[in-house]
């Protein structure tokens, strides 16, 4: 059965144009139905209730290394420079300059420069609301699937040699992070309404990083992406036809799956209900 998540994901590659990575995207996120169930189910236990502050530290500081990745978007255009730097062979230079242009785009409202507050900002003020105070930071609540997933995805695109495992894996999160965030926002919306008696412009401030990526914002990202993997087959003549997306795709549904099992489903949520 179709998850709720995979309802949000799916509709956006019927805008991509007919070609073996639209082929890829398809196949690969209509499979795995039972790591997006246990994703959803994560968000739902934790938004069932108010819980307790230690298991939302738990929660917040493990989540947040699943998704902040403007850094790492960053890394990949500063590899892609080190290409010119090192005096790698690249055929066509401006369509590596294309690549980075679009790589860039993606992390515009991240890092302030087309809006006024810093994504990481956002997601201190809507942790710190909710945890009560600032101690999920702390690195004792980084839960090792967390890390594993971390340490997975920047290798992925930080170490791994070849730049296409890295535009590839930054596609795969930016598709998915837009059915996270459309699915946990009514979710979120609800909690704090119900659970813990924000009024409608509380919610609407402790939201906003979640509020500022739904509508347009991770599918234009997504297609920055999707530009960004085009003009670097341009610029070195790579052929994309010889790559798949099924590790990519699997080991990260994977790892955020354990994540969110761990976090909201094991080891922290399924505690007393703080009444």
């Amino acid at each position: 059965m179709v998850s709720s998540l995979q309802s949000i994901i799916l509709p956006v590659f019927e805008t991509v144009p007919d070609s073996h990575i639209k082929n890829d995207l398809v196949r690969c996120f209509s499979e795995h139905s039972h790591y997006f169930h246990t994703i959803e189910q994560g968000f739902r236990v934790l938004t069932r209730q108010r819980q307790d502050p230690e298991a939302l530290s738990a929660f917040f500081h493990s989540w947040s290394q699943t998704n902040n990745s403007a850094v790492t978007v960053a890394g990949i255009g500063n590899r892609l420079t080190l290409m010119l730097h090192r005096g790698q062979h690249v055929g066509d230079e401006g369509a590596l300059l294309r690549t980075l242009t679009s790589l860039d785009r993606i992390i515009d409202e991240d890092l302030a420069v087309t809006h006024r507050v810093l994504h990481a900002d956002m997601f201190y003020r809507m942790a710190t609301d909710i945890v009560g105070d600032d101690r999920w930071l702390s690195r004792r609540y980084l839960h090792p699937a967390a890390k594993d997933f971390k340490d997975w995805k920047d290798h992925n695109s930080l170490r791994e040699r070849d730049h296409v495992v890295a535009l590839l894996t930054t596609l795969a999160h930016e598709i998915y992070t837009h059915g996270e965030v459309e699915f946990i926002l009514p979710l979120f919306r609800r909690w704090l309404a119900e659970e813990y008696g924000f009024a409608d412009a509380a919610i609407r401030q402790t939201l906003a990083w979640i509020s500022v990526h739904t509508g347009p914002t991770e599918k234009n990202h997504f297609f920055h992406a999707l530009n960004a993997l085009q003009h670097f087959t341009e610029a070195t003549g790579v052929t994309i036809a010889d790559y798949s997306l099924d590790e990519i795709v699997s080991t990260y549904l994977a790892k955020k799956a354990a994540v969110l099992d761990h976090v909201c489903l094991r080891d922290a949520i399924e505690v007393e209900a703080v009444h």
